[in-house]
């Protein structure tokens, strides 16, 4: 519902549907991948307890305190507007693109496109999909193994460091994903090594292209 550096907003569509009723996402960001299928039980977990409030705030908020978040110009300074520590938050990531941490300044490119309205547009959409949600803050090794879609999306072993907590043993997570009961869906890109990864899509970013790729335990 809002953009975040490593979405799968453009791609989601091409992971496997979830076979079954609760998908858990240890590594949750954005949760694309859960937002697509929201009507399911969904677990979201994330060790940065920034995100983790952002869906707190989110899974209880009226629409109407959405409807009014204020919306800015090129320039403009969240600290210019009286917010709610849970409203400035969210906004932070609403004032640029594909950020993965707090920014005041509403940017040129983001002002160009009214992100602050088309995120606010996206949200009030899917309001009422996710007030069934779960969220937790924690590390990943500590979610309970039950029989689940998992969709696990973590930090690339090439391309990860610009996350808060972007420390990964990955030899570690590989274990992990393959004794995970149920559906298991990993996602990476082609520079990783820790699982034996496929292609999934080639994407055109700003500079170059990347390839997607993808493990599962199918």
């Amino acid at each position: 519902m809002w953009s975040y550096y490593g979405s799968k907003s453009k791609i989601v569509q091409y992971y496997p549907i979830p076979k079954h009723d609760l998908i858990i996402e240890p590594f949750a960001g954005s949760a694309r991948y859960a937002l697509r299928y929201s009507d399911k039980e969904v677990i979201l977990n994330d060790l940065d307890e920034n995100i983790v409030k952002v869906w707190e705030y989110l899974i209880k908020v009226k629409s109407d305190e959405i409807f009014n978040l204020p919306e800015l110009v090129k320039g403009d300074k969240l600290d210019m507007f009286n917010l709610t520590d849970s409203q400035r938050r969210l906004m932070s990531f609403m004032v640029g693109y594909s950020t993965t941490g707090k920014r005041n300044t509403y940017t040129g490119r983001a002002a160009r496109d009214n992100e602050i309205r088309r995120c606010k547009n996206r949200i009030l959409a899917n309001l009422d999909k996710i007030r069934h949600w779960n969220i937790k803050n924690t590390h990943y090794e500590t979610l309970p193994d039950v029989e689940a879609s998992w969709y696990v999306d973590p930090p690339y072993q090439n391309g990860g460091k610009y996350y808060k907590h972007n420390k990964v043993d990955y030899l570690r997570l590989a274990e992990w994903c393959k004794s995970r009961k149920g559906q298991v869906i990993v996602c990476e890109n082609n520079f990783a090594s820790w699982l034996p990864f496929r292609p999934l899509k080639v994407m055109q970013g700003g500079i170059r292209k990347s390839l997607e790729m993808i493990w599962t335990n199918d």
